[in-house]
């Protein structure tokens, strides 16, 4: 047991070893929080002699869920596969699959929508119900905003009416065809609690211990749920930063940090605030920016790394200043041995990285812009899980329509609408009403060969290994020769072929036949999201990244930019609140450089095609002169200067009364 803490400080310590009751844990950025969360973990299920399906361990991406598995099983060898370590929504699908019959017309075979496939359906309802006045993106945007904030309002009376009117059908369809979005999964957990206290009470008996990540994160149904799942034992261990709630957009709350200081009396609340990521020279920059917002738990990050440079401020005359300033000292750190996997340009606007990726690509900088569309999103991959889908259940009826013309089968939509009717009569789904369906013609006949392709695949599922199943579907539905008649699809079915991997991996690490394996692995797929897509990964490249993208990211090096009012703090912050989670915002940005950080503006700047003059960011003016390495000329009054035209050098410095000569507005005098 004692080798479980050796690596531990202090305060880690105590995090672990205070086992019972609501403890309350503030984890500065860097301070080993993961570390904690497993070891706690591997503490209980050791010391206290507890089965594996005792303990409930929550957190937010995939990624995160799988490395504190990966951690758990190397300090004490369990089978993590028999564990309740999960995202908030794979939780709730796999509480759903056991008891969602508690709540009909539902059953466990339902399909879990991702944002793509419930546009479509609200695309369809808006062109059913001939409603042109707002985009699909905007309702399905409210839809989904509704679900997730708990004081959602719509100003606008015509537009709260549409929108009520668009969402109960949205709603009906998904109830129709057995369909849940992302959103649904938790509200129709808590819907199910709430309706059935027995099935809670059997939860809250078996989750005995209860742990949640980054819990400034969670928003008012995820923080329910929780409350709910607790509420027997009490054993509640959170772990967050508010210094780090940066996602309200999405409905995330920092006031669950008071509701649990509320709702858990006598709670323990324990700090972790040395860092083992930075420099004390950057940390010195993080604390004296967040000290600014009020109403925090007070903390202050330290590390016993004092050997760093201090960060280092640049104020470039035009953006082309501040770019090529980034682009020499990556080239100059590249001589010096830096991988340019470890270097990192943040941004708060996504227009920002253009001119970066202009530059990069001239100088010949391999870079990727983190944060791109994921490998289970693209449409090849989404094609092959619909068939995987159609083949394990006939009532898909999403599935089918996604691929019944995927490749292209000639059977129109007027065809369908008669099916669709044919089904509703016999009370069945499309796919099994296609034998009994009685017609003639081209997309009969096609219809017809569809389902007998289907039916002979489905037939040989346990006979086969299943990797192969991907190159039977390839054959035989067409889909390998449609993407084998172009030359720029060539990658798509690389996609699909690198898919087959997957379902390799999923036959060699799960139990069953092939049909409860694919079952398994197709409700995985239905839990990943865009955030989880780690492609560039282990690329030796320069990434850049928003702020928020970089959540949980380090590099032994960051360039943080366009650092001016309007871009950062961003000009959408339109109270107090807001402007703290900006300042929240900045703070996750630094604490993201473990050995150097490069903050930069520019005196002008093309914003939406217009040359604006600058103002340098009231959070550079915060954290003041002595922190950096630089002279901070924004510290002084400084006379307006005329806008900047030159390109020529980066290094220039014009003076005034110099002359100079530009393509476009010829002679001049500075």
């Amino acid at each position: 047991m004692d080798d479980l803490l050796a690596s531990l400080n202090d305060a880690q310590k105590q995090a672990v070893l205070t086992t019972d009751g609501p403890v309350m844990v503030m984890a500065g950025a860097g301070s080993g929080k993961t570390k904690v969360l497993t070891t706690r973990i591997a503490y209980l299920i050791e010391s206290k002699s507890l089965p594996l399906s005792s303990v409930l361990a929550v957190t937010f991406t995939n990624k995160a869920a799988l490395e504190m598995k990966e951690r758990i099983k190397k300090l004490i060898d369990v089978e993590t596969k028999y564990m309740w370590v999960s995202t908030f929504h794979s939780l709730c699908s796999r509480l759903l699959r056991n008891e969602i019959h508690h709540l009909p017309p539902f059953h466990s075979h339902f399909t879990i929508l991702d944002e793509e496939d419930s546009l479509k359906i609200v695309k369809e309802i808006m062109k059913e119900e001939q409603i042109e006045t707002y985009k699909p993106k905007e309702i399905r945007k409210l839809i989904s905003k509704a679900k997730n904030f708990s004081h959602f309002e719509i100003k606008n009376p015509q537009l709260s009416a549409l929108y009520e009117h668009i969402a109960t059908l949205y709603q009906r369809r998904l109830e129709e065809n057995n369909q849940l979005d992302f959103d649904d999964l938790i509200i129709k957990t808590i819907e199910l609690f709430k309706k059935n206290p027995s099935v809670l009470e059997k939860y809250q008996y078996q989750f005995e211990y209860i742990l949640v990540d980054e819990f400034q994160d969670t928003n008012d149904l995820q923080y329910q749920l929780i409350w709910m799942l607790s509420a027997r034992y009490r054993n509640l261990f959170v772990v967050g930063d508010d210094f780090q709630s940066i996602y309200s957009f999405r409905g995330a709350n920092i006031g669950n940090i008071r509701r649990f200081q509320e709702d858990f009396t006598g709670y323990q609340l324990i700090l972790l605030e040395q860092n083992y990521r930075s420099t004390a020279q950057i940390l010195n920059l993080a604390n004296q920016i967040i000290a600014k917002n009020p109403n925090q738990i007070k903390k202050k990050l330290f590390t016993d790394n004092n050997s760093g440079m201090l960060p280092f401020f640049y104020q470039g005359q035009s953006a082309y200043a501040e770019v090529m300033f980034v682009i020499d000292k990556i080239k100059q750190l590249h001589l010096d041995q830096e991988e340019y996997r470890d270097m990192a340009i943040l941004y708060r606007a996504n227009y920002i990285s253009r001119s970066f990726e202009d530059m990069l690509i001239k100088y010949q900088i391999p870079y990727r812009v983190y944060g791109g569309m994921s490998f289970f999103s693209r449409k090849e991959i989404k094609d092959m899980v619909a068939y995987l889908r159609l083949l394990l259940y006939s009532d898909d009826n999403f599935s089918f329509r996604r691929i019944i013309n995927e490749p292209k089968r000639k059977i129109g939509p007027a065809l369908l609408e008669k099916l669709q009717q044919d089904a509703y009569i016999h009370q069945c789904s499309w796919f099994e009403d296609i034998p009994r369906y009685e017609g003639k013609g081209q997309g009969v006949a096609a219809l017809k060969d569809f389902y007998r392709m289907i039916v002979s695949i489905r037939a040989q599922l346990d006979n086969i290994a299943l990797p192969d199943l991907i190159d039977i579907l390839l054959d035989e539905t067409g889909y390998q020769r449609m993407l084998t008649e172009s030359e720029e699809d060539r990658e798509r079915l690389d996609n699909i072929l690198e898919f087959k991997t997957i379902l390799k991996e999923t036959s060699e690490d799960t139990d069953g036949s092939n049909a409860e394996k694919l079952d398994r692995l197709l409700q995985d797929l239905a839990l990943r999201s865009d955030s989880d897509d780690d492609r560039a990964e282990n690329d030796n490249c320069v990434r850049l990244t928003t702020f928020h993208q970089a959540k949980g990211l380090e590099f032994n090096t960051v360039f943080m930019v366009a650092m001016e009012e309007g871009i950062f703090p961003s000009d959408f912050h339109d109270d107090e609140l807001d402007l703290e989670e900006e300042r929240r915002i900045c703070y996750v940005g630094i604490t993201r450089a473990k050995k150097r950080l490069y903050l930069s503006c520019a005196d002008t700047r093309y914003v939406f095609g217009v040359q604006k003059d600058m103002v340098v960011s009231r959070f550079i003016k915060e954290i003041g002169n002595d922190l950096f390495e630089s002279p901070m000329s924004h510290l002084k009054k400084q006379p307006a200067r005329s806008i900047s035209v030159q390109k020529q050098s980066e290094h220039s410095v014009w003076k005034v009364g110099d002359k100079l000569n530009h393509k476009a507005f010829g002679d001049g005098m500075v």
